[in-house]
């Protein structure tokens, strides 16, 4: 089961979990309320009662999730950069008329802001110790002295902490992705998303990070062919920084040292490197990579996995019963 990741809560006593909502006065380690469907809610009781389940267990528990799924895992997809460009061009469509500027809100929300800004030919600014500071215009734009109707944005709006603190500019608002149950919704929005929120521009250096097990090849560097590791060099993909983290490959174990060697010149530090066993012949097995992940996973203190191949990722999350995000088709099994 996933466990609950808490947070601050902004000017108010207590935590929150970015996963389910739930507030508490301090963190503790708990079952989350994040389920998938049925099937986890099933297993969550025949947990309890001591029953250890088998591997048809866990193929009709991602068979029940499925037909019967939350919200959260109905909506739930990794949501890609180009996604989030494509859907604040479509936002300036409803945004008012007689905005002076655009200002984000750091570090996520100068991304839609900008494209708000160009698309629609305002000064852009950038939110600075609560006032609105003008990061660039162009030759053609300067910020006016009486810039009193500025829109702030944001790119996500989780718990609605960021729009109360907004409150006091008594501005317009908006932002791409809003978590329906939020205590305060922007004035203007997108897409409404059930938590939580995987974002492709964010999701790697995240707070999800340390709880996370990653594939290499196709989620931190390009994907290589094993024969070319060593001969041709990958370019980064996604690049966790913030924290130590878990890597599960299906990389051969004699891949090793170059597979360190290129982790520490992107500055991605391991806390496990975690590399497969075997031969050429026996990664080349039907379902070998897929179960062994998934053998590997089972034995760590994660709740989610990130992994390339859009084949995979469905076995891995059938056998774990995690969450697993795929990068290349962006779905969440």
């Amino acid at each position: 089961m996933v466990n609950c990741i808490f947070k601050q809560q902004h000017k108010q006593p207590g935590v929150y979990c970015v996963n389910c909502g739930t507030t508490k006065r301090k963190p503790t380690r708990r079952n989350c309320g994040l389920k998938k469907g049925l099937g986890d809610t099933i297993a969550s009781v025949t947990k309890k009662v001591g029953i250890k389940p088998c591997g048809g267990c866990n193929k009709r528990r991602a068979a029940m999730n499925n037909a019967k799924p939350t919200p959260a895992y109905r909506d739930a997809r990794l949501i890609y950069t180009s996604t989030l460009v494509r859907k604040t061009v479509d936002l300036c469509r409803i945004l008012p008329a007689n905005l002076d500027g655009v200002c984000g809100v750091p570090r996520s929300g100068m991304i839609p802001a900008s494209v708000i800004a160009t698309h629609l030919h305002l000064p852009l600014y950038t939110l600075l110790d609560g006032e609105p500071r003008a990061v660039g215009q162009g030759n053609r734009l300067a910020p006016g002295k009486n810039s009193s109707n500025i829109l702030y944005v944001d790119d996500t709006v989780m718990n609605g902490y960021t729009m109360k603190r907004l409150q006091d500019l008594r501005a317009p608002t908006a932002a791409i992705f809003v978590n329906p149950n939020s205590e305060l919704l922007p004035d203007f929005n997108r897409e409404t998303l059930e938590p939580p929120h995987f974002l492709e521009w964010n999701l790697f250096n995240s707070f999800y990070t340390e709880r996370m097990g990653f594939d290499m090849d196709g989620v931190i560097c390009t994907d290589i062919l094993p024969s070319q590791i060593g001969k041709i060099e990958p370019e980064p993909r996604y690049l966790p920084r913030n924290a130590e983290v878990t890597i599960i490959t299906g990389r051969l174990e004699r891949d090793r040292a170059e597979t360190e060697d290129w982790l520490g010149r992107y500055g991605v530090k391991a806390k496990r490197l975690i590399m497969f066993p075997g031969s050429d012949a026996d990664r080349a097995k039907p379902r070998a990579i897929s179960d062994y992940k998934a053998k590997e996973f089972s034995k760590l203190d994660l709740d989610w996995f990130v992994e390339s191949d859009k084949r995979q990722a469905p076995e891995i999350a059938e056998r774990t019963g995690a969450w697993v995000i795929c990068t290349e088709d962006g779905k969440v099994y």
